[in-house]
């Protein structure tokens, strides 16, 4: 299963890692509880932080982060599937309706 999941080197983009962002700014940078994180039901969105290799003007690769929200589509033992819901801002290269696979440590916010 964990081929599923993008890479920066192959597919452009990567998911970051919100609990390891939380431990090193804990006082800034909230996440759900580990609770929450680890009992998504289908339908439910959650925001995950993409970061984006694009190409700038002069031709240099950039990496872009981008929060956006994912639909939850179903569950294979701790990794989530998912639908992105929003499109970036940085690409016309990824678009809604993505197919985005994570996990709860993936997770920095869920709509209520």
């Amino acid at each position: 299963m964990e081929d599923k999941f993008a890479r920066i080197e192959i597919d452009g983009w990567e998911l970051n890692d919100g609990e390891a962002i939380h431990h090193q700014h804990s006082d800034t940078f909230w996440i759900p509880s580990f609770e929450a994180r680890n009992n998504l039901k289908t339908g439910q969105l959650v925001k995950l932080i993409f970061q984006i290799v694009t190409e700038n003007d002069a031709g240099m690769e950039e990496v872009n982060v981008e929060r956006m929200w994912v639909i939850v589509k179903g569950r294979i033992d701790n990794i989530y599937r998912g639908q992105l819901d929003n499109d970036p801002y940085c690409t016309e290269e990824i678009r809604s309706g993505m197919e985005v696979w994570f996990q709860p440590k993936h997770v920095i916010d869920i709509y209520e």
